[in-house]
C-alpha cells in the first residue's frame, strides 16, 4: 500500500511502511528533547495506518479528476487512533489517559477538533466508532510494518516517560495552590482542577505540533528526494551560538568605540555607562536555569541587547539550548529587533524575521489542499515559517498563533519552544484578554519543554497576581533595585493637567505650532490612523516640516521615514515635527526634546516618555498629556479602560509627595493592580457569541452528562477563537521601493524554492489587511498573478508616498 506519489515528473511512490518508518524517526527524535521519545514513536507508527487498505492505494493512483472528485472522502487518521484507543485505553495507572491522548494526537494530525461539542455530542468516541474498512487497514498494516515495532513493549516504555511529565506538571500545581488559595479561597479546588486539565491540553498540543511537524518533513523530504534517515542538520546550533558570540563582542566594542569618538554630555555618558552596567548584570544571570524571570529595565536602558548577550551567555552555559526566540508586540518593533539582532550576530542567514504572512487562505481544513493532504505540508513547508532558524524575531500574534491557533501551520511550530530562550518584549502590551491562557501557557513551556522566558519591560505587569497566575523563579528579577536604576534614568518631567481640559484637533495645532518656536524636536503620538492623519494635514497647513507614521506605510516604507527622521535628529540643522500611532513607543532608537502624548494607559505613557530626551541630551525633557476631544477610540474597550485607571492612578499621584516618578515600578504596580482586579474576568479570553471562554473550553470544554474520557477539550473552537487581535488580517505586496522588483519576481519565479525566499522578502514590503472585508476591496487589490491567485499585491495608485496605504483604506488596517 503506499502514501504518496511523487509529482517531479517521475511518478516515484512511497509506501505507508517507508513513510511511517521516517515520520517514527522523526517523532523519537523531536519528542526526546522533551522526554517523549516513546510516546511520539506510539504517535508516528499508527498515524497513517488508515491508508493501509486499497481505496487508499487507488486513490492516490487515480487520474487527477478521479482524485478531485474524491477528495475528503477517504478518511485514514482514526484507524490508528481507534486501535490505540481500544488497545491500551484500559491501562492502570497514567495509561488511560495516554492513550486518549496518543488517540486524539494520531486523529487530529489532519486537523483539530473538539472531543465534545457545543452539543454536548461525544466527538472523539464518534471517531473512533465504527470506521469503514477497518479490519483490511489493521489486517495490511500488522502484515506490512505494524508487528516489527514492537509497540506493547514502546507503550511501557512510554507510560514511564508519561509519568515523569505528569509529576512536572504536579510541581506546577503545587506551585500555583498557595497563589490560588490566596486569591480564590473556596474557588481554589475547582480553579486547580480546571488548571490540571488546561496544562493536559498544552500536553496535548505539543504532541500534535511534533507528529505534525515529522508528518509534514517527512513527505516534503521523499518529494525533494531527501534520505530523512541520513540527511544533515541545516543549522549546528552551537558553532552558530558561538560564532554570534564572537560577533557580538566585536559588535558591542564597534558600538563603543564610536560613543568615545563622539562628544557627549555627561549625562549620556551616565546613561552610555549604565546600560554597559545592566548588559553584565543581565550576563551574570545566565548562571541560573531556566525558568520565568523578570528583566526590569527602565525605558532607554537597551533592554534588547542585554536581552541578546543574556541569550548568547545562557547558550553557552546551558549547551541544550537550541534557539533564542524574541518576541515584540508590534510589527515595527520586530522589524527594528531583526535588524538589530542580524547585525549583533553578524550572519542574516542564522535570524528568521517572522511577521505577517503574504499568503492569504480561508484557515479551513482544506484551504489551499491539492489532491494529497500529506503533499499539501510538504509543499507549504517550502515557504512557511517553521522556526528552525537559531534565532527568530517574530510578533505576540505568531507567537501565541503558534500556541493557540487551530491552523496546523501554527501548531507545526510549538516544539520549537523545546529548549528556547524566549524573550517576551514589552509583555504589558499583551491585550487584556490573553492574560491568563498565557500565564499558564508559559507555566507549562517551563516545566515540560525546558522553555527559558523572559518576560522583559520597563513597566513590568504584576501576572502573579492575576486569578491564574504565572509562577515566577527564584531570583524573580534578573537585575536587583530596579527603583534605583529607574531613578538613573529619569530624564523627563511630565506635565499632568487637571484631566478635565480638553484639546481640539485645532488647538493642539497650535500649540504644537508655538512649541516650534521653543523647541527644535516636537513628538505628537495619538491612539488612532486617523487621528494621525487629521493633525499631519492641520500641521502641513501651517507649513510646519512634519513626518507621518502608521502602519499605512510598509514595513521598509517606515524603516526608511525613521531614518531620515534619525538624520534630521542627528544632525540638528532643522527643526522637526513627528507625528506618530503608538507604533514608535517601543523600540525606535530615537530622542525628541519635547512630546505631546494623547491620554492612553499608564504603560503607554512610560514608552513614550522613552522617546523623550532617550539618551540624556538635556537636563531634562518635557512630556504633555492631553485628552483629545474627536479621536474615535469607541470600539477600543480595552484602552478605554486602561484610560480610566491610569486618570485614577495619577491623581493619586498628584495627590502625593511626588517623590518619584509617575513611571517608576511603585505607581506601575498600582495601575496593573487596578487593571486585574477590575478585569479578571476578561482575561480568560471570553467568546461572547458563545458566553463562553478559552480557559474554560481547554479545562472542561463543553461538558457531557456520562463523561467517558478524561480529555473533553473544545479544541479545535477554542483554536478558531484565538485571535489576538479580533479581525483576522493577512499582508498584500505594495509597489514600494524594491517591492515592485519583488511582485515582478515572484510573477517570474519557476519554482517554489524561489518563491519561498521572494515571499520572506516580500514581508517588508506588505501592509495588513482585514480579510473579512477582502471582497469588498474590488480594484484596490489584484492576484500577483494567475499562479498565485491567493498572493495579493496593491495596485499602484493605491499606494500613496506620504500616507502609503491611500484613505479609502483607513479603517481596513490595525
Amino acid at each position: 500500500m503506499i502514501a504518496h506519489i511523487s509529482e517531479d515528473g517521475l511518478n516515484r511512490e512511497e509506501s505507508v511502511a517507508e513513510h511511517t518508518q521516517k515520520t517514527v524517526f522523526l517523532c523519537a527524535q523531536k519528542g526526546r528533547r522533551c522526554g517523549l521519545a516513546q510516546v511520539m514513536s506510539l504517535c508516528g507508527i499508527f498515524h497513517d495506518m488508515g491508508k493501509e487498505k486499497q481505496k487508499f492505494s487507488d486513490y492516490i493512483r487515480a487520474d487527477e479528476n478521479a482524485r478531485r472528485k474524491q477528495k475528503g472522502s477517504i478518511a485514514h487518521a482514526s484507524t490508528g487512533a481507534k486501535y490505540i484507543y481500544d488497545r491500551f485505553h484500559d491501562s492502570p495507572g497514567n495509561g488511560k489517559i495516554m492513550a486518549e491522548m496518543i488517540s486524539y494526537t494520531v486523529a487530529a494530525h489532519h486537523g483539530l477538533f473538539d472531543c465534545v461539542d457545543i452539543d454536548h455530542r461525544d466527538i472523539f468516541s464518534n471517531k473512533i466508532g465504527e470506521i469503514e474498512d477497518y479490519e483490511e487497514a489493521c489486517g495490511n498494516a500488522k502484515r506490512n510494518y505494524l508487528n516489527g515495532y514492537e509497540y506493547e513493549q514502546i507503550f511501557l516504555k512510554a507510560s514511564e516517560e508519561f509519568d515523569a511529565v505528569w509529576d512536572k506538571l504536579k510541581e506546577v500545581f503545587a506551585n500555583v495552590k498557595p497563589l490560588l488559595l490566596e486569591k480564590q479561597g473556596r474557588k481554589a479546588g475547582a480553579m486547580l482542577m480546571d488548571c490540571k486539565w488546561y496544562l493536559l491540553a498544552c500536553l496535548q498540543r505539543l504532541m500534535l505540533s511534533i507528529l505534525i511537524d515529522s508528518d509534514w518533513e517527512a513527505t516534503s523530504d521523499f518529494m525533494e528526494n531527501v534520505d530523512t534517515l541520513s540527511k544533515a542538520s541545516v543549522f549546528h546550533t552551537q558553532e552558530i551560538f558561538a560564532g554570534a558570540r564572537e560577533n557580538f563582542e566585536a559588535y558591542m566594542k564597534r558600538k563603543g568605540q564610536n560613543l568615545v569618538d563622539s562628544s557627549l554630555t555627561e549625562k549620556e555618558k551616565m546613561i552610555s555607562n549604565a546600560r554597559n552596567v545592566l548588559q553584565a548584570e543581565c550576563k551574570r544571570f545566565a548562571r541560573y536555569p531556566a525558568g520565568i524571570y523578570c528583566m526590569t529595565i527602565p525605558t532607554g536602558g537597551g533592554k534588547t541587547l542585554s536581552s541578546l548577550a543574556y541569550g548568547l551567555e545562557f547558550c553557552r552555559m546551558h549547551p541544550e539550548t537550541e534557539r533564542i526566540i524574541y518576541v515584540s508586540p508590534y510589527i515595527s518593533i520586530t522589524e527594528q529587533n531583526a535588524k538589530v539582532f542580524r547585525d549583533a550576530v553578524g550572519n542574516a542567514r542564522w535570524v528568521l524575521e517572522h511577521h505577517s504572512s503574504v499568503l492569504q487562505t480561508d484557515g479551513g481544513e482544506n484551504a489551499n489542499y491539492p489532491d494529497s493532504e500529506d503533499y499539501r505540508a510538504g509543499k507549504l513547508s517550502k515557504y512557511d515559517m517553521n522556526w528552525e532558524e537559531p534565532f527568530i524575531c517574530t510578533t505576540f500574534v505568531q507567537f501565541m498563533n503558534t500556541l493557540f491557533s487551530d491552523r496546523k501551520e501554527s501548531v507545526r511550530r510549538m516544539h520549537r519552544l523545546v529548549n528556547a530562550v524566549v524573550i517576551v518584549d514589552e509583555v504589558q502590551s499583551m491585550p487584556l484578554k490573553c492574560v491568563h491562557t498565557f500565564n499558564y501557557m508559559i507555566n507549562f513551556l517551563n516545566a515540560v519543554c525546558n522553555t527559558n522566558v523572559i518576560l522583559c519591560t520597563a513597566t513590568q505587569p504584576t501576572l502573579e497576581e492575576a486569578h491564574c497566575p504565572i509562577c515566577y523563579s527564584e531570583p524573580k528579577y534578573m537585575v536587583e533595585n530596579a527603583a534605583d536604576w529607574f531613578r538613573r534614568f529619569e530624564r523627563v518631567k511630565i506635565h499632568t493637567p487637571e484631566l478635565s481640559q480638553k484639546y481640539t484637533f485645532e488647538r493642539l495645532g497650535d500649540e504644537i505650532v508655538k512649541a516650534c518656536a521653543k523647541y527644535r524636536s516636537i513628538l505628537v503620538v495619538l491612539n488612532t490612523k486617523s487621528a494621525v492623519r487629521k493633525l499631519y494635514d492641520i500641521l502641513k497647513e501651517n507649513k510646519v516640516p512634519v513626518e507621518y507614521l502608521t502602519t499605512n506605510l510598509c514595513a521598509e516604507h517606515r524603516s526608511d521615514r525613521i531614518e531620515t527622521i534619525k538624520k534630521k535628529l542627528e544632525e540638528k540643522k532643522e527643526k522637526i515635527v513627528v507625528v506618530s500611532t503608538n507604533l514608535i513607543e517601543a523600540g525606535v532608537d530615537i530622542s525628541f526634546e519635547c512630546v505631546y502624548r494623547s491620554m492612553a494607559g499608564l504603560d503607554s505613557l512610560a514608552q513614550t516618555a522613552g522617546r523623550c530626551n532617550r539618551n540624556g541630551e538635556m537636563d531634562s525633557g518635557r512630556i504633555h498629556l492631553v485628552e483629545l476631544e474627536g479621536e474615535n477610540i469607541g470600539s477600543m474597550e480595552e484602552l478605554q479602560q486602561n484610560i480610566r485607571v491610569a486618570e485614577h492612578v495619577i491623581r493619586q499621584y498628584n495627590h502625593s509627595d511626588k517623590a518619584d516618578s509617575l513611571l517608576t515600578p511603585r505607581w506601575m504596580e498600582a495601575y496593573y493592580r487596578d487593571i486585574y482586579s477590575m478585569a479578571w474576568d476578561k482575561m480568560n479570553f471570553p467568546i461572547k457569541k458563545l458566553d463562553r471562554n478559552i480557559m474554560e473550553l481547554l479545562s472542561r470544554g463543553f461538558g457531557l452528562k456520562e463523561k467517558k474520557n478524561g480529555m473533553n477539550q473544545a479544541f479545535k473552537t477554542a483554536g478558531t477563537a484565538y485571535r489576538v487581535i479580533d479581525d483576522n488580517s493577512f499582508g498584500v505586496i505594495v509597489p514600494y521601493g524594491r517591492g515592485v522588483e519583488l511582485i515582478e519576481a515572484i510573477q517570474g519565479a519557476q519554482n517554489e524554492l524561489e518563491i519561498r525566499a521572494y515571499i520572506r522578502r516580500a514581508q517588508r514590503f506588505t501592509v495588513n489587511v482585514r480579510g473579512s472585508l477582502l471582497k469588498q476591496l474590488d480594484g484596490l487589490l489584484m492576484p500577483v498573478s494567475d499562479k498565485f491567485p491567493d498572493l495579493y499585491m496593491v495596485v499602484p495608485s493605491a499606494y500613496h508616498e506620504d500616507y502609503g496605504i491611500t484613505a479609502e483604506w483607513e479603517t481596513l488596517i490595525f
